[in-house]
Protein backbone atom coordinates (compact mmCIF):
# COMPACT_ATOMS: atom_id res chain seq x y z
CA UNK A 1 0.00 0.00 0.00
CA UNK A 2 2.53 2.19 0.86
CA UNK A 3 4.39 1.45 -2.63
CA UNK A 4 0.92 2.24 -4.42
CA UNK A 5 0.78 6.05 -2.54
CA UNK A 6 4.77 6.20 -2.65
CA UNK A 7 3.83 5.43 -6.79
CA UNK A 8 0.88 7.93 -7.08
CA UNK A 9 2.56 10.85 -5.04
CA UNK A 10 5.63 10.96 -7.45
CA UNK A 11 3.54 10.62 -10.89
CA UNK A 12 1.39 13.98 -8.86
CA UNK A 13 4.48 15.60 -8.27
CA UNK A 14 5.87 15.29 -12.10
CA UNK A 15 1.92 15.56 -13.73
CA UNK A 16 3.15 18.28 -16.37
CA UNK A 17 6.18 16.63 -16.97
CA UNK A 18 4.21 13.35 -18.31
CA UNK A 19 1.42 15.05 -19.51
CA UNK A 20 3.88 16.84 -21.95
CA UNK A 21 6.00 13.53 -22.29
CA UNK A 22 2.67 11.35 -23.20
CA UNK A 23 1.41 14.10 -26.10
CA UNK A 24 4.46 13.63 -27.23
CA UNK A 25 4.77 10.30 -27.25
CA UNK A 26 1.43 9.87 -29.17
CA UNK A 27 2.25 11.99 -31.85
CA UNK A 28 5.38 9.99 -32.55
CA UNK A 29 3.59 6.54 -32.08
CA UNK A 30 0.69 7.23 -34.71
CA UNK A 31 3.81 8.31 -37.29
CA UNK A 32 5.51 4.83 -36.64
CA UNK A 33 2.71 2.93 -37.06
CA UNK A 34 1.68 4.77 -40.21
CA UNK A 35 5.06 3.84 -41.43
CA UNK A 36 5.45 0.65 -40.93
CA UNK A 37 1.92 0.03 -42.36
CA UNK A 38 3.45 1.73 -45.41
CA UNK A 39 6.64 0.22 -45.56
CA UNK A 40 5.23 -3.10 -45.57
CA UNK A 41 3.21 -2.29 -48.39
CA UNK A 42 -0.35 -2.22 -46.65
CA UNK A 43 -0.36 1.44 -47.48
CA UNK A 44 0.32 3.49 -50.62
CA UNK A 45 1.70 6.49 -50.20
CA UNK A 46 -1.63 9.52 -50.37
CA UNK A 47 -3.55 6.41 -48.22
CA UNK A 48 -0.52 6.95 -46.07
CA UNK A 49 -0.73 10.47 -45.70
CA UNK A 50 -4.68 10.70 -45.03
CA UNK A 51 -3.88 8.23 -42.48
CA UNK A 52 -1.33 10.37 -40.62
CA UNK A 53 -3.54 13.47 -41.04
CA UNK A 54 -6.80 12.00 -40.09
CA UNK A 55 -5.19 10.52 -36.82
CA UNK A 56 -3.91 13.69 -35.95
CA UNK A 57 -6.68 15.40 -36.52
CA UNK A 58 -8.64 13.06 -33.87
CA UNK A 59 -6.02 13.74 -31.34
CA UNK A 60 -6.14 17.31 -31.59
CA UNK A 61 -8.48 17.42 -29.56
CA UNK A 62 -6.96 15.17 -26.95
CA UNK A 63 -3.89 17.20 -27.39
CA UNK A 64 -5.23 20.63 -26.20
CA UNK A 65 -7.45 19.42 -23.47
CA UNK A 66 -4.22 17.98 -21.89
CA UNK A 67 -2.66 21.35 -22.03
CA UNK A 68 -5.24 23.08 -20.91
CA UNK A 69 -5.55 20.85 -17.87
CA UNK A 70 -1.64 21.12 -17.31
CA UNK A 71 -2.33 25.18 -17.31
CA UNK A 72 -4.89 24.41 -14.59
CA UNK A 73 -3.04 21.91 -12.42
CA UNK A 74 -0.20 24.62 -12.56
CA UNK A 75 -2.49 27.60 -11.21
CA UNK A 76 -4.01 25.33 -8.66
CA UNK A 77 -0.83 24.51 -7.38
CA UNK A 78 0.49 27.91 -7.34
CA UNK A 79 -2.50 29.35 -5.57
CA UNK A 80 -2.70 26.46 -3.35
CA UNK A 81 0.90 26.92 -2.35
CA UNK A 82 1.00 30.82 -1.85
CA UNK A 83 -2.81 31.43 -1.27
CA UNK A 84 -3.48 28.70 1.72
CA UNK A 85 0.29 28.04 3.61
CA UNK A 86 -0.11 29.13 6.77
CA UNK A 87 -3.21 30.74 6.38
CA UNK A 88 -5.87 29.25 9.03
CA UNK A 89 -9.11 31.23 8.67
CA UNK A 90 -8.60 30.02 4.80
CA UNK A 91 -8.63 26.73 5.29
CA UNK A 92 -11.26 27.21 8.22
CA UNK A 93 -13.45 28.40 5.34
CA UNK A 94 -12.70 25.51 3.21
CA UNK A 95 -13.31 22.94 5.75
CA UNK A 96 -16.56 24.38 5.83
CA UNK A 97 -17.44 24.16 2.32
CA UNK A 98 -16.08 20.87 2.13
CA UNK A 99 -18.32 19.38 5.53
CA UNK A 100 -21.30 20.96 3.90
CA UNK A 101 -20.81 18.62 0.68
CA UNK A 102 -21.07 22.77 -1.37
CA UNK A 103 -17.80 21.59 -3.11
CA UNK A 104 -19.03 18.91 -5.42
CA UNK A 105 -21.53 21.02 -6.99
CA UNK A 106 -18.62 23.87 -7.59
CA UNK A 107 -17.41 23.51 -10.94
CA UNK A 108 -15.03 26.51 -11.97
CA UNK A 109 -12.67 27.14 -14.37
CA UNK A 110 -9.39 28.03 -12.39
CA UNK A 111 -8.14 30.21 -15.02
CA UNK A 112 -10.88 31.79 -15.82
CA UNK A 113 -11.83 32.72 -12.07
CA UNK A 114 -8.31 33.37 -11.00
CA UNK A 115 -8.38 35.91 -14.36
CA UNK A 116 -11.95 37.58 -13.55
CA UNK A 117 -10.20 38.54 -9.71
CA UNK A 118 -7.30 40.20 -10.92
CA UNK A 119 -9.96 42.31 -13.16
CA UNK A 120 -11.93 43.26 -9.93
CA UNK A 121 -8.77 44.12 -8.69
CA UNK A 122 -7.74 46.36 -11.46
CA UNK A 123 -10.87 48.51 -11.79
CA UNK A 124 -11.51 48.62 -7.77
CA UNK A 125 -7.90 48.15 -5.55
CA UNK A 126 -5.40 50.51 -4.83
CA UNK A 127 -2.64 51.97 -7.20
CA UNK A 128 0.36 48.91 -5.68
CA UNK A 129 -2.16 45.98 -6.36
CA UNK A 130 -2.93 47.52 -9.93
CA UNK A 131 1.47 48.14 -9.84
CA UNK A 132 2.05 44.65 -9.01
CA UNK A 133 -0.57 43.10 -11.73
CA UNK A 134 1.31 45.29 -14.29
CA UNK A 135 4.49 43.72 -13.66
CA UNK A 136 2.95 40.37 -13.46
CA UNK A 137 1.84 40.75 -17.41
CA UNK A 138 4.77 38.63 -18.91
CA UNK A 139 3.79 36.12 -16.49
CA UNK A 140 0.25 36.14 -17.11
CA UNK A 141 0.26 35.88 -20.82
CA UNK A 142 1.66 32.74 -20.69
CA UNK A 143 -1.02 31.50 -18.92
CA UNK A 144 -3.94 32.89 -20.91
CA UNK A 145 -2.87 35.35 -23.45
CA UNK A 146 -6.52 36.51 -24.31
CA UNK A 147 -7.52 36.65 -20.66
CA UNK A 148 -4.46 38.94 -19.92
CA UNK A 149 -5.16 41.26 -22.91
CA UNK A 150 -8.66 42.07 -21.20
CA UNK A 151 -6.33 43.22 -18.00
CA UNK A 152 -3.98 45.34 -20.80
CA UNK A 153 -7.35 46.87 -21.83
CA UNK A 154 -8.16 47.84 -18.42
CA UNK A 155 -4.87 49.31 -17.33
CA UNK A 156 -3.74 51.17 -20.56
CA UNK A 157 -6.48 53.63 -19.07
CA UNK A 158 -5.67 53.80 -15.87
CA UNK A 159 -4.91 57.01 -13.67
CA UNK A 160 -3.56 57.26 -9.89
CA UNK A 161 -3.38 61.32 -8.87
CA UNK A 162 -0.27 60.51 -7.41
CA UNK A 163 1.49 58.28 -9.77
CA UNK A 164 -0.35 59.86 -12.67
CA UNK A 165 0.01 57.41 -15.66
CA UNK A 166 2.90 55.28 -14.87
CA UNK A 167 0.93 51.77 -14.64
CA UNK A 168 0.14 52.92 -18.37
CA UNK A 169 3.90 52.95 -18.61
CA UNK A 170 4.46 49.14 -17.51
CA UNK A 171 1.13 48.18 -19.71
CA UNK A 172 3.37 49.42 -23.01
CA UNK A 173 6.16 47.50 -21.48
CA UNK A 174 4.33 44.22 -21.42
CA UNK A 175 3.64 44.06 -25.17
CA UNK A 176 6.85 43.31 -26.13
CA UNK A 177 6.39 39.42 -24.68
CA UNK A 178 3.32 39.91 -27.21
CA UNK A 179 4.77 41.37 -29.84
CA UNK A 180 4.83 38.71 -32.79
CA UNK A 181 2.01 36.81 -31.33
CA UNK A 182 -0.83 39.72 -31.73
CA UNK A 183 0.84 42.75 -33.49
CA UNK A 184 -2.60 44.36 -34.75
CA UNK A 185 -3.91 44.40 -30.42
CA UNK A 186 0.39 45.75 -29.68
CA UNK A 187 -0.82 48.20 -32.51
CA UNK A 188 -3.73 49.21 -31.44
CA UNK A 189 -2.03 49.74 -27.40
CA UNK A 190 0.87 51.76 -28.50
CA UNK A 191 -1.98 54.64 -29.63
CA UNK A 192 -1.54 58.10 -27.35
CA UNK A 193 -4.26 58.19 -24.67
CA UNK A 194 -4.99 61.25 -23.13
CA UNK A 195 -3.10 62.36 -19.71
CA UNK A 196 -0.14 59.66 -21.34
CA UNK A 197 2.73 61.35 -19.60
CA UNK A 198 6.57 61.28 -21.59
CA UNK A 199 7.36 58.07 -19.68
CA UNK A 200 5.01 55.93 -21.21
CA UNK A 201 5.42 57.87 -24.65
CA UNK A 202 9.58 56.69 -24.00
CA UNK A 203 7.91 53.32 -23.76
CA UNK A 204 5.63 53.66 -26.80
CA UNK A 205 8.88 54.45 -28.64
CA UNK A 206 11.04 51.28 -27.16
CA UNK A 207 8.27 48.47 -28.64
CA UNK A 208 8.50 50.74 -31.31
CA UNK A 209 11.57 50.00 -31.64
CA UNK A 210 11.26 45.81 -31.27
CA UNK A 211 8.52 46.43 -34.12
CA UNK A 212 11.46 48.18 -36.26
CA UNK A 213 14.14 44.86 -35.41
CA UNK A 214 11.27 42.29 -35.34
CA UNK A 215 8.36 42.73 -37.04
CA UNK A 216 8.75 45.52 -40.35
CA UNK A 217 11.07 48.08 -40.69
CA UNK A 218 9.47 50.44 -43.02
CA UNK A 219 5.92 50.38 -40.78
CA UNK A 220 8.21 50.87 -37.38
CA UNK A 221 9.17 53.98 -39.09
CA UNK A 222 5.76 54.81 -40.18
CA UNK A 223 4.21 54.54 -36.84
CA UNK A 224 7.10 56.59 -35.28
CA UNK A 225 6.45 59.56 -37.20
CA UNK A 226 3.28 59.86 -36.90
CA UNK A 227 3.87 59.44 -33.43
CA UNK A 228 5.92 62.30 -33.56
CA UNK A 229 3.49 64.46 -34.98
CA UNK A 230 0.78 63.35 -32.86
CA UNK A 231 3.14 64.35 -29.50
CA UNK A 232 3.34 68.21 -31.09
CA UNK A 233 -0.39 68.40 -31.72
CA UNK A 234 -0.66 67.39 -28.17
CA UNK A 235 1.17 69.91 -26.96
CA UNK A 236 4.67 68.05 -25.49
CA UNK A 237 7.43 69.86 -24.50
CA UNK A 238 10.33 70.61 -26.82
CA UNK A 239 13.23 68.91 -24.15
CA UNK A 240 10.46 65.97 -24.13
CA UNK A 241 10.06 65.93 -28.21
CA UNK A 242 13.94 66.31 -28.33
CA UNK A 243 14.42 63.34 -25.99
CA UNK A 244 11.90 61.12 -28.03
CA UNK A 245 13.98 61.51 -31.37
CA UNK A 246 17.32 60.99 -29.80
CA UNK A 247 15.80 57.97 -27.69
CA UNK A 248 14.80 56.53 -31.27
CA UNK A 249 18.29 57.19 -32.51
CA UNK A 250 19.84 55.28 -30.01
CA UNK A 251 17.95 52.26 -29.97
CA UNK A 252 19.43 52.25 -33.86
CA UNK A 253 22.99 52.32 -32.75
CA UNK A 254 22.55 50.07 -29.49
CA UNK A 255 21.04 46.65 -31.98
CA UNK A 256 24.08 48.17 -34.71
CA UNK A 257 27.18 49.24 -33.16
CA UNK A 258 27.21 48.71 -29.23
CA UNK A 259 30.92 50.08 -28.91
CA UNK A 260 29.35 53.23 -30.26
CA UNK A 261 26.20 52.83 -27.97
CA UNK A 262 27.90 52.88 -25.03
CA UNK A 263 30.12 55.40 -25.96
CA UNK A 264 27.15 57.92 -26.28
CA UNK A 265 25.54 56.59 -22.93
CA UNK A 266 28.36 57.85 -21.31
CA UNK A 267 28.91 60.75 -22.82
CA UNK A 268 25.26 61.60 -22.66
CA UNK A 269 25.14 60.99 -18.92
CA UNK A 270 25.17 64.41 -17.58
CA UNK A 271 22.94 65.19 -20.55
CA UNK A 272 21.11 68.72 -19.24
CA UNK A 273 17.71 67.16 -20.88
CA UNK A 274 16.66 64.70 -18.21
CA UNK A 275 14.55 62.79 -20.67
CA UNK A 276 17.75 61.94 -22.32
CA UNK A 277 19.48 60.97 -19.01
CA UNK A 278 16.22 58.86 -18.49
CA UNK A 279 15.92 57.26 -21.40
CA UNK A 280 19.68 56.04 -21.32
CA UNK A 281 19.10 54.84 -17.81
CA UNK A 282 16.49 53.07 -19.17
CA UNK A 283 18.21 50.74 -21.74
CA UNK A 284 21.26 50.20 -19.95
CA UNK A 285 20.41 46.96 -19.95
CA UNK A 286 21.36 46.38 -23.80
CA UNK A 287 24.48 46.34 -23.24
CA UNK A 288 24.84 44.90 -19.75
CA UNK A 289 26.14 41.23 -21.31
CA UNK A 290 28.45 43.03 -23.42
CA UNK A 291 30.31 45.71 -20.97
CA UNK A 292 28.94 44.70 -17.69
CA UNK A 293 31.66 47.10 -15.33
CA UNK A 294 31.05 49.95 -17.84
CA UNK A 295 27.29 49.68 -16.86
CA UNK A 296 27.12 48.76 -13.87
CA UNK A 297 28.97 52.09 -13.48
CA UNK A 298 26.26 54.10 -14.96
CA UNK A 299 24.02 52.06 -12.70
CA UNK A 300 25.81 53.39 -9.57
CA UNK A 301 26.09 57.28 -11.57
CA UNK A 302 22.55 57.29 -12.18
CA UNK A 303 21.34 56.26 -8.59
CA UNK A 304 22.93 58.78 -6.68
CA UNK A 305 20.48 60.71 -4.28
CA UNK A 306 21.36 63.74 -5.89
CA UNK A 307 19.77 62.74 -8.92
CA UNK A 308 16.02 62.81 -9.61
CA UNK A 309 13.69 59.84 -8.43
CA UNK A 310 12.76 59.65 -12.45
CA UNK A 311 16.59 59.05 -13.40
CA UNK A 312 17.38 56.80 -10.84
CA UNK A 313 13.70 54.31 -10.88
CA UNK A 314 15.20 53.04 -14.04
CA UNK A 315 17.51 51.25 -12.78
CA UNK A 316 15.19 49.34 -10.37
CA UNK A 317 13.20 48.54 -13.12
CA UNK A 318 12.68 43.89 -13.74
CA UNK A 319 15.31 43.79 -16.66
CA UNK A 320 17.47 46.59 -14.95
CA UNK A 321 17.30 44.11 -11.96
CA UNK A 322 17.45 41.16 -13.83
CA UNK A 323 20.80 42.66 -14.78
CA UNK A 324 22.38 43.51 -11.44
CA UNK A 325 20.87 39.61 -10.24
CA UNK A 326 23.21 37.96 -13.31
CA UNK A 327 26.06 40.13 -12.10
CA UNK A 328 25.83 38.34 -8.60
CA UNK A 329 27.09 35.60 -9.91
CA UNK A 330 30.23 37.02 -11.47
CA UNK A 331 33.27 36.68 -8.65
CA UNK A 332 34.67 40.00 -9.94
CA UNK A 333 31.59 42.27 -10.20
CA UNK A 334 29.44 40.84 -7.57
CA UNK A 335 30.08 42.91 -4.60
CA UNK A 336 29.78 46.21 -7.05
CA UNK A 337 26.26 44.76 -7.80
CA UNK A 338 25.24 43.78 -4.49
CA UNK A 339 25.70 47.63 -3.56
CA UNK A 340 23.51 49.03 -6.23
CA UNK A 341 20.98 46.75 -5.10
CA UNK A 342 21.10 47.29 -1.67
CA UNK A 343 21.02 51.25 -2.29
CA UNK A 344 17.57 50.81 -4.63
CA UNK A 345 16.03 48.45 -1.42
CA UNK A 346 17.00 51.60 0.81
CA UNK A 347 16.62 54.37 -1.63
CA UNK A 348 14.04 56.94 -0.22
CA UNK A 349 11.32 56.97 -3.44
CA UNK A 350 8.77 53.82 -2.55
CA UNK A 351 8.52 53.16 -5.97
CA UNK A 352 12.10 52.09 -6.65
CA UNK A 353 12.02 50.02 -3.53
CA UNK A 354 8.81 48.30 -4.36
CA UNK A 355 9.82 47.86 -7.60
CA UNK A 356 13.40 46.16 -6.91
CA UNK A 357 11.83 44.10 -3.91
CA UNK A 358 9.79 42.42 -6.85
CA UNK A 359 12.84 40.44 -7.95
CA UNK A 360 14.03 39.49 -4.48
CA UNK A 361 12.92 35.98 -4.75
CA UNK A 362 14.99 35.41 -7.62
CA UNK A 363 18.28 37.22 -5.88
CA UNK A 364 17.55 34.80 -2.84
CA UNK A 365 17.70 31.81 -5.53
CA UNK A 366 20.73 33.60 -6.24
CA UNK A 367 22.32 34.51 -3.08
CA UNK A 368 20.37 33.51 -0.25
CA UNK A 369 22.73 34.93 2.47
CA UNK A 370 22.33 38.30 0.49
CA UNK A 371 18.62 37.99 -0.37
CA UNK A 372 18.02 37.14 3.68
CA UNK A 373 20.34 40.28 4.28
CA UNK A 374 17.39 41.97 2.13
CA UNK A 375 15.15 41.11 3.71
CA UNK A 376 16.05 41.68 7.20
CA UNK A 377 17.21 45.19 6.10
CA UNK A 378 13.46 45.68 5.02
CA UNK A 379 12.17 44.71 8.30
CA UNK A 380 14.63 46.92 10.39
CA UNK A 381 14.71 50.19 8.05
CA UNK A 382 11.36 50.51 5.88
CA UNK A 383 8.42 52.59 5.80
CA UNK A 384 5.83 50.60 3.38
CA UNK A 385 3.83 48.67 5.40
CA UNK A 386 3.20 46.23 2.71
CA UNK A 387 7.01 45.92 1.82
CA UNK A 388 7.93 45.38 5.27
CA UNK A 389 5.06 42.59 5.29
CA UNK A 390 6.00 40.94 2.28
CA UNK A 391 9.51 40.91 3.74
CA UNK A 392 8.30 39.41 6.82
CA UNK A 393 6.49 36.27 5.10
CA UNK A 394 9.23 35.55 2.70
CA UNK A 395 11.52 35.66 6.15
CA UNK A 396 9.16 33.02 7.26
CA UNK A 397 9.13 31.15 4.74
CA UNK A 398 13.21 30.86 4.01
CA UNK A 399 13.97 30.35 7.65
CA UNK A 400 15.41 26.81 6.98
Amino acid sequence: MNIWRSIKLWIRKRENILIEFVSILSWVIIGIIALLLYLSGLLDLLTLVQVVFGLLLAFLPLYFYLIKKKDQTMLISFTSKYLLEKEEAKIDELLGILIAGKWEKLKIDPIEEFFNCLKRICEKSDFEMRRRIAEALPALFKIDIERSKEIVKILRKDWDEKWKSDNRRRIVESLFYIIKKDKDFVRENLQIVDGDEIFTIIAIVEILDVWREKINKKEAENLFENLIEEIKERKYRDDEITAISELWNLLYIIRNDPYQAIKKFEELKDAPNIYVQICIARNLKHLCNRFPERILNLMGYFIQEDKHKNVRRPIAKEDSVECLIDLLRDRRLSEKAKDIILRLINDKDDIIRLATFDKIEKIIDVDREFGRKLLQNIVDKNRHPKLVERAKNLLKRNEK
